[in-house]
């Protein structure tokens, strides 16, 4: 998933002067009330009343007469900057809208004819490095929650996919029968949300370990080829996450301080990695050969919103400046918290438990979020 914009707060409230006579008070005309919570919106693009559903419009940008099947995720294509990427959970498909922020959108259904393996019950999508080691330009990775069980038996053969943007690449191209994929590495089954980090590295979410993972791709593999023994793999905090199954676990990288934050659904909490610190230490068995397959120890892990805050199942998360949304699945409430986890402010989307999973922020400064159990994209529009 990719960093957009940066928060505007509103400005201090100016106090003027009050006109009073014996015990009675007069407010100059004009003037803010200090206790109209409208005036006092520390998270804006959650609306500026008091956190109901009233304050803003859910404005929908695609449904399931669009190709949507319930969505977990969400991320904007930085090489065509108003193109939203959507990945289905129910049919391990992407849907792109064209032009998203405007009423000239447009929408258009891909599945890669490989996608039961590549990408199986995507829970995840993140944009990546604009050009691949053999020229194919655009990229993105995406993973789901799978333990590769097509063949009949579970084998655990499975993490995150490199690949193409570019429309006449992915899921088009098919040169030996393993669809348009760039590549793949198998550390991680039961993936439950990606974020990149730089050129072909990304962070993960496992349910089966219960572990945060970094992938590295190295030289990916080309269209549709099977060699990724270039590729690493890095495991922290193995058996410290919680997993909700069909619940995304997303997470979001901040370059600026290397700091990952993850949405830790079956803990209730969102935590904080510090991805300078860490030692490598045991080797993990990997299921293919690769160049690195370690477990990382002595990593710093901390609580950004600990359990006793009351999230009940933190799924979707997004970075905005100094300040992070997070949407709950169970409540359908989205919050709004800093980065030392104080809450600015939360909205009651009104839509029934179980609908939030993704958020992002959009070109326009807008938040758009997924919902799964209406197979919809909706753009939040305050009031």
């Amino acid at each position: 998933m990719a960093t957009l914009g940066t928060l505007g707060f509103f400005g201090a409230v100016v106090l003027l002067p009050v006109l009073s006579m014996a015990c009675t008070a007069t407010v100059v005309s004009g003037a803010p009330d200090p206790t109209n919570q409208a005036t006092q919106a520390k998270a804006p693009k959650l609306g500026k009343g008091d956190g109901s559903a009233s304050t803003v419009a859910l404005t929908v940008i695609a449904s399931g007469d669009d190709g949507l099947k319930t969505p977990t995720d969400l991320d904007w294509n930085p090489m065509k900057p108003t193109e939203l990427w959507v990945v289905n959970f129910a049919d391990n498909s992407v849907v792109t809208i064209t032009n998203a922020p405007t009423d000239a959108r447009v929408t258009v259904r891909r599945r890669d004819v490989a996608a039961d393996h590549f990408m199986p019950r995507p829970t995840g999508i993140a944009f990546g490095a604009n050009e691949t080691t053999f020229g194919v330009m655009g990229t993105f990775a995406a993973c789901g929650q799978s333990r590769n069980e097509a063949s009949g038996k579970a084998n655990d053969f499975m993490g995150p996919a490199l690949w193409s943007s570019d429309p006449t690449v992915f899921a088009k191209k098919d040169p030996i029968g393993l669809g348009s994929h760039l590549d793949m590495l198998h550390n991680t089954p039961l993936c439950m949300g990606i974020a990149h980090e730089s050129a072909n590295r990304y962070w993960v979410t496992g349910g089966f370990n219960k572990s945060i993972d970094l992938y590295d791709f190295k030289r990916d593999h080309d269209i549709g080829q099977d060699d990724h023994s270039d590729g690493e793999s890095y495991q922290y905090a193995r058996g410290q996450l919680g997993y909700v199954e069909d619940v995304p676990s997303h997470l979001v990288y901040r370059a600026e301080t290397r700091m990952l934050y993850v949405a830790d659904t079956g803990n209730k909490r969102v935590l904080s990695l510090d991805t300078k610190t860490g030692q490598e230490s045991a080797r993990v068995r990997a299921k293919e050969k690769m160049a690195v397959s370690v477990e990382m120890d002595g990593a710093t892990l901390a609580d950004v919103v600990p359990a006793s805050f009351g999230l009940q199942e933190p799924s979707g998360i997004a970075l905005d400046g100094e300040m992070l949304y997070v949407t709950d699945h169970a409540t359908s409430r989205i919050h709004a918290f800093s980065l030392d986890g104080k809450e600015l402010q939360k909205l009651d989307t009104g839509l029934p438990p179980g609908s939030l999973a993704g958020i992002s922020l959009g070109p326009d400064g807008k938040l758009y979020i997924v919902d799964m159990a209406e197979s919809r994209v909706l753009r939040i529009d305050p009031k």
